[in-house]
């Protein structure tokens, strides 16, 4: 009897594999759940020989260094070189990783403005490169004063000025990033498009277990719990100070230090994606017209979607009053249409002169990302939307 094609044992072992995965997946308290990323992460550090390439920098890799994540397996874009060009100017000197093949074009580039380059395979998502980056350096006995880990799921710096890395070090914390998100406690976190760790977060052994327990794994999921969250939540438990440079707390704060008129003028500026927020923002703009209580409630509003973070984003739906009150100077990447009204509000407060332009690589990549995108119709009816969306 013939032995079926090669190709056909491999589909079907594979299809196998997936269907177990899939079942463990779909129930967590089964301590076999983990099984697969387990086999995969055992197979990637047997195999890093044949799974890293790696190209040696022109620029030198000191005590501070930048580890940037990039996914670009379309081609690298102008503003990643502008990222680059912004940390070396700003003190810091750069690892990339790659989890997408580069062509030798962008290789050539990446190491010419960088440290080291690393292609590896897509494993494990942000995380799993940064656990590959961390590793990398303590192989090589790379010696740390501060460290940061990073990747391409945002336009940063928006301007070569930013100043975000300085007054971020300025907080003296163990931990910091752009945005401290507030989830009732338990899963508070560092938004991890951007981690810096101080001295004494390199040197601690809770740090240092994090890294060396964390399991890659293929769910986005998994990857946002175990790592963005996971990594502060380790911090916090081990009394680790963990910051970021604008939050709740922080943005609250500015709003209701502010007057009444420019305080309504922010809530004119919240870039709202739902029909029941913008119903609600026309409710208060109308009792603020007739003299009624609207402060409090417009307030307690941000406090509470903000902490529960369903819909409504520092980086998105409050993104003009985190720019222009807290300084914030990131635009996130994201498809999500949160993240699509907020980067259209930025181009409208500009368009006005409300903000300063920013850079030309930066502005000609967002109009690119805003043009291929329609809001849905139910947002054509605001003139003020309406006219956001022909920029």
């Amino acid at each position: 009897m013939a032995l079926p094609p090669a190709w056909k044992v491999k589909r079907e072992l594979r299809r196998v594999y997936e269907k177990a995965k899939g079942a463990l997946a779909l129930h967590p308290a089964n301590p076999l759940r983990q099984l697969p990323d387990r086999l995969r992460q055992s197979h990637h550090d047997r195999n890093l020989h044949r799974l890293l390439r790696e190209t040696p920098g022109a620029r030198p890799l000191t005590a501070r260094v930048a580890v940037f994540v990039l996914f670009q397996p379309k081609g690298i874009a102008g503003s990643t070189f502008l990222t680059l060009d912004h940390l070396t100017q700003e003190g810091w000197s750069t690892l990339v990783i790659s989890n997408a093949p580069l062509t030798e074009a962008d290789r050539t580039r990446l190491a010419a403005a960088s440290g080291h380059v690393i292609e590896r395979p897509n494993t494990g998502y942000d995380f799993g490169a940064y656990r590959e980056g961390w590793r990398w350096l303590h192989r090589h006995g790379h010696a740390l004063d501060r460290l940061i880990l990073m990747n391409d799921s945002t336009w940063f710096p928006l301007r070569m000025t930013d100043d975000s890395l300085r007054r971020m070090e300025a907080l003296n914390a163990d931990l910091a990033g752009h945005i401290y998100k507030h989830t009732s406690g338990y899963r508070d976190h560092i938004e991890s498009h951007l981690l810096m760790f101080g001295p004494r977060a390199l040197a601690h052994p809770a740090i240092q277990a994090f890294w060396a327990d964390y399991l890659m794994t293929d769910s986005r999921l998994n990857t946002i719990l175990s790592g963005e969250v996971g990594i502060a939540q380790a911090g916090l438990a081990a009394g680790l100070s963990v910051k970021g440079l604008i939050g709740r707390d922080i943005l609250i704060a500015h709003l209701a230090g502010l007057s009444d008129k420019a305080l309504l003028d922010s809530l004119r500026d919240l870039a709202l994606s739902t029909i029941a927020a913008r119903n609600q923002r026309d409710a208060w703009l109308a009792a603020a017209d007739l003299g009624q209580p609207w402060r409090d409630a417009f307030l307690s509003w941000t406090y509470d979607e903000l902490t529960t973070s369903r819909e409504h984003f520092v980086s998105a739906s409050f993104i003009l009053p985190a720019v222009q009150l807290g300084g914030m100077g990131f635009l996130k990447k994201s498809a999500d249409r949160r993240f699509h009204f907020g980067r259209l509000a930025m181009l409208q407060a500009i368009e006005k002169g409300h903000l300063p332009p920013m850079d030309a690589v930066v502005a000609a990549e967002v109009a690119a990302a805003t043009k291929i995108w329609k809001p849905p119709y139910d947002w054509q009816a605001n003139p003020t939307e309406t006219a956001i969306t022909s920029l």
